[in-house]
């Protein structure tokens, strides 16, 4: 993955920049998931889909806001070691899952899900 294509992102259009695609079916303009802890240099971005099948999960109870019911009956947006991307306002990299701030969210969970 390399965040030099990406550029700045704007939170308050709903729009993903270029570059953020998936890294096996090349789907654009949907919510994406990375790899939770795992360096920049390393990620692979996927769309729910595919991230759902490597890590071979049901997410077809997922909503709009890309939430979906776990095994263990609970509402997430985790789908197994894959973490929603959301790249920093700069677009240099991704948040932290639990250091998004709130118009982050707000912009990747408007964004359509690809199932």
């Amino acid at each position: 993955m390399d965040m030099a294509y990406f550029g700045t992102v704007n939170y308050a259009i709903y729009q993903t920049p270029i570059g953020y695609k998936c890294y096996t079916c090349s789907a654009t303009g949907v919510k994406l998931w990375r790899q939770y802890q795992t360096f920049l240099e390393h990620q692979d971005l996927l769309c729910a889909s595919c991230a759902a099948k490597e890590q071979n999960i049901d997410i077809s109870t997922m909503n709009i806001q890309g939430l979906y019911q776990s095994e263990l009956l609970q509402l997430t947006d985790q789908i197994g070691w894959y973490v929603p991307a959301i790249p920093t306002e700069q677009g240099d990299t991704f948040w932290g899952y639990f250091s998004i701030p709130q118009a982050g969210c707000l912009w990747w969970q408007n964004l359509p899900n690809k199932l």
